[in-house]
């Protein structure tokens, strides 16, 4: 496992793609809400990209959200959250997000890096992005109130050319037009697809992507 640590913390040792990377899968509208928010006033939030290992392949967990009566109401996202009082730290507050839904406990990842934020108009979240390995087989438990059910994407699918399609749609009063991931059933697009896209990106300049092909018992620690 170090092995691939070294290689994606050696890759955001150096430029992050940032924003370019980004609205390559940004929809044709961001904002399809009801009430325009300050962006001034935006509150912080933190997810986590975490990394774990299945039958020999890496998966990225997402997680859809129950509907509900708000602006995320069913979508599929990254484990995370917003910022509390107690949290000392948006690595924090990803650690604490990510253990309350899907059950991964701080001790059970390692941190590689930080990803460039992104402002999320409907809800007024500016999100700091984490990325992290978890260290062994994972126990994933899902707090059913904020958890409709988990999604485990295999990496290679979400780097594959075939994994990205468009829809058109009315979504409120706007016509949008979307990227997305193709996940099985799942679209992954919005916000999740933007900071997913750059993550991709930093994977596919490193040599993670090659390494990560070669089966675990030709690498050593």
């Amino acid at each position: 496992m170090t092995k691939y640590t070294n290689i994606l913390k050696d890759a955001f040792r150096g430029p992050l793609p940032g924003i370019e990377a980004q609205r390559m899968m940004s929809p044709s509208v961001r904002f399809t809400g009801r009430q325009q928010h300050d962006r001034t006033q935006a509150r912080n939030s933190s997810v986590f990209i975490l990394l774990f290992m299945k039958a020999d392949n890496w998966h990225i967990p997402f997680i859809q959200r129950p509907v509900y009566d708000g602006a995320h109401s069913g979508q599929i996202s990254f484990p995370g959250g917003k910022s509390e009082e107690g949290d000392h730290s948006l690595l924090d507050t990803a650690f604490r997000e990510t253990e309350e839904e899907i059950g991964i406990k701080r001790q059970d990842v390692h941190f590689i890096g930080e990803l460039t934020s992104l402002y999320i108009p409907n809800s007024n979240f500016m999100v700091y992005p984490q990325v992290g390995i978890i260290q062994s087989a994972p126990q994933f438990k899902l707090n059913t109130r904020e958890v409709e059910s988990l999604i485990e994407a295999p990496l290679s699918k979400l780097l594959h050319p075939d994994s990205v399609k468009r829809f058109s749609r009315q979504i409120n009063d706007f016509q949008v037009e979307a990227p997305f991931f193709c996940i099985s059933q799942y679209e992954i697009w919005g916000a999740t697809a933007m900071i997913l896209s750059e993550f991709l990106h930093v994977v596919r300049n490193s040599t993670f992507d090659r390494v990560s092909s070669t089966p675990l018992n030709e690498l050593t620690n």
